[in-house]
């Protein structure tokens, strides 16, 4: 493979790991690059690896780095010695680039005051944990297109039809019409506004006596069984993901506090 493929393939290259990695300082045309420099170039590419952690045992990690490192500064003299640096697009390119690297650590300056504490998240872990309930269902339903055909569905049901039998002919649920319409076992907060109502309001066996609407069309829909909730996650399962998401939404309220106060005009022809 060519080196110069490596800065192509970074991001799956580099997932080693730069806590593992043991960078050292070396030149480069008598240009020193330290072992820091190198800890940013693999911290940057491992922070957007989705899947840095599987692959943290990579045993070529800082040879990668190295390697990509020479390749920027390499050509990035011989562009300087072509006066390519000169050029007009190419100095709003790196004025561009150089807001972006501002922005990034202008926010982790911020997150390092502000950091997320264990409180913050365990709050967030209680209110998800409230939104998810006390209870979980296994809910049977058929999804139609129109409320009439539903209504039809619900009287035949009433009459005794087969509500497992009616699903696999006639719902549009690709995915359960052929199990009899059964769903697996979830919160009735998984399911969207009118579905969750109307699963909370049912017992144990009974069937919604009106169709109800969802993005996808209408639903009858059949409360199959009730359970204690057991699927949500331990706290410690979840912590650092709701670690992620409040320091996401810290950064975003930073950030618009930001913006909120620039001046922003079309500029007049």
């Amino acid at each position: 493979m060519m080196k110069t493929t490596l800065a192509a393939a970074l991001a799956l290259t580099l997932a080693a790991g730069s806590a593992m990695a043991e960078f050292k300082d070396f030149t480069v045309n008598g240009e020193l690059v330290t072992k820091a420099m190198q800890e940013s170039v693999a911290s940057d590419a491992l922070a957007n690896n989705p899947n840095a952690q599987m692959m943290i045992s990579n045993p070529g990690f800082e040879q990668q780095v190295k390697d990509m490192i020479v390749e920027y500064k390499v050509m990035g003299r011989y562009a300087r010695k072509q006066g390519i640096d000169k050029e007009e697009a190419v100095k709003q390119e790196v004025a561009t680039m150089t807001d972006m690297i501002l922005m990034k650590h202008a926010v982790n300056a911020y997150l390092k005051k502000n950091p997320v504490t264990e409180d913050q998240i365990k709050a967030e872990y209680a209110k998800e944990q409230k939104r998810w309930g006390d209870q979980e269902y296994r809910v049977r339903h058929i999804l139609v297109k129109t409320q009439d055909e539903a209504k039809a569905l619900i009287d035949q049901i009433s009459k005794g039809s087969s509500f497992a039998k009616l699903a696999a002919e006639k719902s549009l649920d690709t995915q359960s019409k052929d199990v009899g319409g059964i769903l697996d076992w979830t919160s009735a907060s998984v399911y969207t506004g009118d579905l969750s109502r109307a699963v909370m309001s049912l017992k144990k066996g009974e069937v919604a006596k009106a169709p109800v609407q969802s993005p996808a069309g209408w639903h009858v829909v059949k409360v199959e069984d009730v359970r204690k909730a057991q699927l949500f996650p331990k706290y410690e399962e979840r912590k650092e993901e709701l670690r992620h998401l409040l320091m996401q939404r810290k950064v975003q309220a930073f950030i618009h506090e930001q913006v909120l106060g620039a001046v922003v005009e079309d500029v007049k022809k």
